[in-house]
């Protein structure tokens, strides 16, 4: 009877002993998996800010024609955007006067241009201007504003200068090729203005012959 007693004591000690030890095995991977999520989350979260985040873009600064100009002229030109009076613009070089009309049809403004457009007595009027300048005008001066962004060169071609009339050709390389542009400017109201109404009138007829 005393072993009976003895060896059921022993069954009952080894069952105790085999719950406590699944106990101890349960709270261990309990107290682990926190520990295994976080690290998982802190790896997901580490690559979703290396794919979607660019810290040297965030600092890059968007290129703008009107800040190839010296900080002086920069002011004089925004002050000239309120004011309109032309006279701001009389210390303006031809090749300052290029980059201004790069800057005004870049952010398409017809009323900036046809401030500084040559007049000559072939201007419309402001409206009419306007008017044809949004419908057969701003695409192609868009395109020509983006391809000349980064620009290699802009000078005055001395050898067509004139006291009154001269050429500003600019210049833009890409690898193995190089493109220019050559726009005429001639002095009005002593300011330097853009020779370009020709062009827009070409626009005009080529838009005329498709329709």
């Amino acid at each position: 009877m005393k072993q009976k007693q003895a060896g059921f004591v022993l069954l009952v000690l080894a069952m105790m002993s085999f719950v406590s030890a699944c106990s101890s095995t349960n709270e261990t991977t309990r107290t682990e998996a926190p520990v295994e999520t976080l690290e998982n989350d802190q790896v997901k979260a580490s690559h979703h800010y290396d794919i979607n985040t660019n810290p040297v873009e965030e600092h890059v600064e968007k290129f703008s024609y009107l800040k190839q100009l010296s900080e002086e002229k920069q002011e004089a030109f925004t002050q000239f955007k309120v004011d309109w009076n032309l006279n701001t613009l009389t210390n303006f070089t031809p090749e300052d006067m290029m980059l201004i009309y790069l800057y005004c049809i870049s952010i398409g403004d017809p009323d900036l241009i046809y401030a500084i457009t040559f007049n000559g007595g072939q201007l419309p009027d402001q409206d009419k201007f306007r008017e044809d300048y949004f419908e057969y005008v701003m695409n192609y001066d868009s395109e020509i504003a983006m391809h000349y962004r980064y620009y290699d060169s802009i000078r005055v071609d001395e050898s067509t200068a004139e006291e009154n009339k001269v050429a500003v050709v600019i210049t833009v390389s890409l690898e193995n090729s190089t493109q220019s542009m050559a726009l005429g400017l001639q002095k009005e109201d002593q300011v330097w203005k853009l020779d370009i109404y020709h062009l827009i009138k070409s626009y005009i007829d080529k838009a005329s012959k498709t329709k």
